[in-house]
């Protein structure tokens, strides 16, 4: 089944998908392949920030200028995926007040608002701060749902002609003479070969960047930075907490609709695929984070897990933080490479709009088009729709008694309706990709419950069959979610998971494999 279309993207983050959209809405046909689900990358893996560009405003304006001239598109076109909450940059004694002046002062010049506050006025906003502190900075922060907004973008970009191709890897770049005309892939379920031609062939595959250039004989100079997170149980905070010191591992707190992410950590990868969050990074993290909001070690964690950036390297450095978060557009065929190919990398999940408008005017421009963009102005089509915990329940208040449906996730009110929507579009193809477009397990159990009233409506509408039954779909996702378990597994958690064990071997009765993991011995 070989298909063709005007632009192949490779990667379904949210630079890909938004690359789609862009592409959409400029009327060039384009079809994307993703070898896992949409935000299976970094994409899927961040704090979920909304940044105001504080962050980066003394060391790295450029970037800092970036993220708040998107902050306030963000804002604009897809306000349901975003909690406005604003942001304190907080000064700690050991902090010092010559970095607050510094920092203002860079605010101001890349034209982030801001306004100091005194301790007593931080605490009223924030009673669980540490009571030392010795001033604020209040900046338009916030925090930003990656999922739907990428999933969005993609459901956009489709409507009005685009493809996806999810669980679709691409094995080799196809040659025609000295361009690249299109790629060969293999679909990860069916094993079903073969190609997609193009006239032009983008690569935003962020971390993986360089797999694919590979296959035309191509690097670039691209540091991989895996950040570890945390995932507290409860909300810590209303607004995201900063350090207001120079950027650093683990200074910063998120708030995400019932829980809060706490991060980050900066430590090199070699590998986007292999790596995991260590019990070291968790106690730091704790520690550090701890100085902001002391109580914070007697909190529960649900989780831990990392994502890896990619970050744009002209030399080698020992300090990952010291590289900027700026990205680059890269015309392979104007730097004695493969004409037709394009990579797109570095950036940051709030630059992802950026990015694709910046890809698809060069895209416009070697295509003879002249087509503005319209990214900055439409919106998404979920725009008018709330998906706060707040929206769910007031959904739940206005149904009249015989309307109400099953409840699958009691933590996040996912309602039954809402996967059976999903299941009837016809496009998911694991377990997975429904919880990256709803709430499901993303709450206090971890899908320690709500899991298995899932997988009895997916055997309900025959959808568990293709993999192997229920059983095999349930132990990749319990080892899966392992994975973020085990690091923070003492106190409140570890007999939650001991619940969990005695449902998964008790009920299900799965025979042991590995020792020391669930379903394998011991968890």
């Amino acid at each position: 089944m070989d298909l063709q279309t005007e632009v192949v993207i490779i990667g379904g983050g949210a630079t890909g998908t938004g690359i789609a959209r862009d592409l959409a809405l400029r009327g060039i046909p384009s079809l994307l392949v993703e070898k896992g689900d949409f935000t299976s990358g970094a994409s899927g893996r961040n704090q979920g920030l909304l940044h105001s560009g504080g962050r980066y405003a003394v060391n790295d304006p450029d970037a800092a200028r970036e993220c708040i001239t998107e902050n306030r598109i963000l804002r604009r076109i897809a306000p349901h995926c975003i909690e406005p909450t604003d942001g304190l940059f907080v000064s700690l004694p050991e902090d010092g007040p010559e970095y607050r002046a510094d920092f203002i002062r860079a605010c101001g010049a890349a034209g982030i608002d801001t306004l100091p506050l005194s301790p007593r006025e931080a605490l009223s906003m924030e009673p669980r701060l540490n009571p030392r502190i010795i001033g604020a900075v209040q900046v338009p922060d916030g925090a930003i749902d990656p999922f739907t907004l990428v999933v969005e973008n993609a459901r956009d970009a489709e409507s009005r002609g685009a493809r996806m191709l999810i669980h679709t890897e691409v094995t080799d770049l196809i040659r025609d003479g000295l361009r690249i005309a299109g790629v060969r892939v293999r679909d990860r379920i069916t094993a079903e070969a073969f190609a997609i031609a193009a006239t032009w062939v983008i690569n935003a595959t962020g971390a993986w960047a360089n797999h694919i250039l590979r296959m035309a004989g191509l690097q670039i100079g691209l540091a991989l930075s895996k950040g570890s997170m945390l995932i507290t149980n409860t909300r810590l905070s209303e607004r995201v907490l900063n350090r207001c010191h120079p950027p650093s591992s683990g200074d910063i707190i998120v708030p995400n609709d019932t829980v809060s992410i706490l991060g980050t950590t900066s430590l090199r990868a070699e590998d986007p695929e292999h790596y995991e969050v260590t019990p070291e990074e968790v106690t730091f993290l704790v520690d550090e984070l701890s100085r902001m909001i002391p109580d914070l070690k007697g909190e529960r964690f649900t989780r831990a897990y990392a994502g890896v950036r990619p970050l744009l390297q002209l030399e080698e450095t020992g300090d990952d933080r010291s590289i900027s978060r700026g990205f680059a557009l890269i015309d392979h065929g104007s730097c004695s490479g493969p004409a037709g190919l394009v990579t797109i990398t570095g950036g940051k999940l709030m630059t992802y709009r950026l990015m694709a408008e910046k890809t698809v005017d060069f895209i416009c421009e070697r295509m003879g088009l002249h087509v503005p963009c319209s990214t900055h102005v439409q919106r998404l089509p979920g725009a008018g729709q709330g998906h706060t915990l707040k929206d769910r329940l007031l959904r739940l208040r206005r149904q009249t008694p015989s309307a109400k449906g099953e409840i699958l996730c009691d933590c996040e009110l996912v309602p039954r309706e809402a996967v059976d929507a999903i299941l009837r579009e016809g496009k998911v193809r694991e377990l997975q990709d429904i919880l990256h477009r709803t709430r499901l397990a993303k709450g206090t159990c971890q899908g320690g419950f709500c899991v298995y009233r899932l997988l009895g409506l997916l055997n309900e509408r025959h959808k568990a069959d293709h993999r192997g039954g229920s059983n095999l779909i349930l132990k990749a996702f319990l080892e899966e979610r392992w994975k973020g378990i085990r690091p923070v597994l003492w106190g409140t958690s570890l007999k939650e998971e001991e619940l969990i064990e005695s449902i998964y071997k008790g009920l299900f009765n799965l025979t042991p494999a590995e020792p020391g993991r669930p379903g394998g011995g011991e968890a």
